[in-house]
């Protein structure tokens, strides 16, 4: 909504359009990958119930991937990707996929359901050159097809730095080694919505920090969303901050699909 809602203008005549959520920095050239919404694929790391690829979803996404644990998307996603089907247009796919952190066959699983479902456009879309009988297609038609990216569009990752105590083991390593199996190239966009209940939340944002870029800066408060949101309501520890990656440069060579 922020993304795609223009800036309130001086001749706004009603509440509701001076209170319109505009964030300005969000609209910075380079945030958002260069195409519209419904070509975007989304994934959604640890989604719990998937509202958040839900929203996403329902902006347009071509295909939204919600994951999480096996149990929690047999027993809550799916069932509510049901319930809100009524928001999803013709020719969308959404998808709650088991994919536990670290795991590689479940990370392949996933990757080869972006391939196939992203890929539908470009076998369906475009129509096909004719070549004249006895006439080669040439040297450019006849090489190797360029191997499709399985790099979604945006990844979300939710409120998932929690249930840690110093000392204790952490999630952190394989949810950042999930992450960086995703998010290849610059291309992808990373939002990290994080609220900051303990030091463990700053240990994994500063874990995302060393392999991607902040793009957005500062990174956006939730009560520029919501007023509601205010510490002054909430308190302290209720901040809740959303965070805007891409992958940094001298980092994705070395980094394969």
């Amino acid at each position: 909504v922020m993304v795609n809602t223009s800036p309130p203008t001086a001749s706004s005549k009603t509440a509701s359009d001076k209170n319109q959520l505009y964030v300005p920095r969000l609209r910075t050239t380079g945030v958002w990958p260069s195409k519209s919404w419904k070509d975007y694929c989304i994934l959604e790391l640890g989604c719990g119930v998937g509202l958040t690829g839900l929203v996403g979803a329902s902006l347009g996404a071509k295909v939204t991937l919600l994951t999480d644990l096996d149990v929690v998307v047999n027993k809550v996603t799916l069932p509510n990707i049901v319930l809100n089907k009524h928001a999803f247009g013709m020719g969308q796919k959404v998808l709650g996929v088991p994919l536990c952190w670290g795991v590689h066959e479940q990370e392949q699983d996933c990757k080869k359901l972006i391939v196939e479902n992203m890929g539908e456009k470009s076998s369906k879309g475009r129509p096909r050159r004719k070549v004249k009988k006895g006439k080669s297609s040439g040297a450019i038609n006849a090489s190797k097809p360029q191997e499709q990216s399985t790099d979604p569009d945006v990844i979300l990752i939710g409120d998932v730095a929690y249930q840690h105590k110093p000392g204790a083991p952490s999630h952190f390593d394989i949810l950042l080694s999930t992450l960086l199996k995703f998010a290849t190239k610059p291309s992808t966009t990373v939002i990290f919505g994080t609220r900051m209940r303990m030091p463990a939340s700053m240990d994994l944002l500063e874990m995302i920090r060393e392999h991607f870029d902040e793009v957005v800066n500062p990174p956006v408060e939730a009560q520029e969303l919501d007023v509601s949101f205010h510490k002054d309501n909430l308190g302290r520890k209720s901040l809740i901050t959303i965070h805007f990656f891409k992958r940094k440069t001298d980092q994705t060579s070395s980094q394969s699909n």
